[in-house]
């Protein structure tokens, strides 16, 4: 294994799981070649914005780092203005990328409310959204 992986920040995708393993290995497969996450999930975080040719190590559930991970492109949209090209490193359709985010995003509203100290906060198809296209180096 690449020394410098010991070094790069942890792309991890959701809680150690089922869920997790299947986006390691779709992303291992080259079937998975994008992420998208709310900008203000980041901000909650504190994680620094992606920015191309950075690199991370994706995470597995074992907490192992199992691979060098080069971000390729960084796009701002919405859910609204998401593009089919977009979503395709994520999902097969568009409409499948909106539902399986959407899905995803719901889970953070109380979170984002907390952090936004405004408890009737709703998340929208216009929330700003971070897509990051990348490759396994």
């Amino acid at each position: 294994m690449h020394a410098e992986i010991t070094t790069l920040p942890p792309l991890v995708f959701g809680e150690p799981g089922e869920f997790r393993e299947l986006m390691v290995a779709l992303v291992m497969s080259g079937a998975k070649t994008g992420s998208s996450n709310l900008r203000v999930a980041y901000e909650m975080t504190g994680e620094a914005l992606p920015e191309a040719g950075s690199r991370y190590a994706l995470v597995d559930s074992g907490d192992f780092r199992v691979a060098v991970i080069e971000v390729l492109e960084v796009v701002e949209t919405t859910a609204a203005e998401a593009t089919l090209e977009l979503a395709r490193h994520e999902s097969p359709t568009l409409e499948h990328w909106r539902t399986v985010h959407r899905d995803y995003w719901e889970t953070l509203v109380p979170a984002i409310r907390t952090y936004l100290d405004d408890p009737d906060w709703q998340l929208t198809d216009a929330e700003p959204v971070i897509s990051k296209v990348f490759r396994v180096v």
